[in-house]
């Protein structure tokens, strides 16, 4: 539960930035992957700034160490754990 409202508060922080984000759509002339319309989708594909925001969180592989540095800092430790395959394939 603790795990869905910390998902939940990142997505809010997320979702002015998204929202603002323009969609770009490609003509269907048949060389859409050509030219300047390539460098519209490599444009549309690379993540905005706001959206790697997620990477500065300083993630710790290990929930021991994790807890220990922040009983230090007096800071909360998030456990993010899964059950079956990352992509949601079982």
């Amino acid at each position: 539960m603790a795990a869905m409202r910390a998902l939940h508060s990142l997505l809010a922080l997320l979702a002015p930035a998204l929202a603002a984000r323009p969609v770009a759509v490609a003509a269907s002339s048949g060389d859409e992957l050509q030219g300047r319309a390539l460098a519209a989708w490599l444009a549309e594909i690379q993540p905005a700034p706001a959206e790697l925001e997620w990477t500065a969180i300083p993630w710790r592989a290990s929930f021991g160490s994790a807890v220990l540095e922040a009983e230090e800092q007096a800071q909360p430790v998030l456990l993010w754990a899964m059950n079956g395959h990352p992509l949601g394939c079982t």
